[in-house]
């Protein structure tokens, strides 16, 4: 398995601060950025990553490690080998990601691991309550990852859970423009992608709730309706 610091070299190497600058200001200044592209950062570890690939277990220190560190490319690199491990996952591990979503967590972090570990649900018959439980959560962002843990599901989507969800979000009282904004884009967001496999359930979903949908939430479901 590679370490951390032979990445932090390579990407300092390429780092490009015009870039970097401009990449820190579209995420609020939240994070230090190299100011590398997705491509090229794509292209610089894809050697490591290929080699992870081999891993027979998942190295759960050196993913706190990439996903607590203060550069944000260091981070989508946890998100990169979650992805390139994902078939070592599994329903025992679901406290693990949750902890690792909880660090430093944007739309940017967040938006990739839900689906991470959204792919748990669809062989284990006890992820139902661990991700119900995380739907009540008072970290908004870890409401998000239950919102829209079943985007790529499409046709094996369970829409019991899909609709319990978002209803325990809907009665949750938000407490800043935040958590207000990101939740309500979230519950928009899996409703248009199941919409795209089942439009008659989102469009009466969205007929029953109508007077409890956040505009924004219903905006985004309906966009191809």
């Amino acid at each position: 398995m590679f370490e951390i610091e032979e990445i932090e070299n390579i990407f300092k190497n390429n780092a490009n601060p015009p870039r970097a600058e401009k990449m820190a200001a579209y995420m609020r200044n939240k994070f230090d950025f190299y100011g590398i592209p997705a491509g090229k950062r794509s292209e610089l570890t894809k050697p490591f990553l290929k080699e992870a690939k081999k891993e027979g277990a998942i190295n759960w220190q050196l993913l706190t490690d990439l996903f607590s560190h203060n550069y944000r490319e260091i981070n989508y690199l946890g998100l990169d080998l979650l992805k390139t491990q994902s078939k070592l996952l599994s329903l025992s591990d679901f406290e693990r990601l949750v902890g690792l979503a909880s660090l430093r967590p944007w739309w940017d972090t967040i938006d990739n691991i839900d689906t991470i570990i959204g792919s748990l649900g669809l062989t284990n018959k006890d992820f139902e309550k661990k991700i119900t439980t995380l739907a009540r959560s008072e970290n908004f962002w870890l409401r998000r990852i239950a919102i829209g843990h079943q985007r790529k599901y499409k046709e094996k989507t369970n829409t019991d859970i899909l609709a319990k969800i978002i209803k325990i979000n809907l009665s949750v009282t938000c407490k800043d423009k935040d958590e207000e904004f990101f939740i309500a884009k979230a519950i928009g967001w899996a409703l248009r992608e199941y919409s795209k496999t089942n439009p008659d359930w989102v469009r009466n979903f969205l007929t029953v709730e109508n007077n409890r949908l956040p505009r924004l939430s219903t905006r985004e479901a309906s966009k191809y309706l």
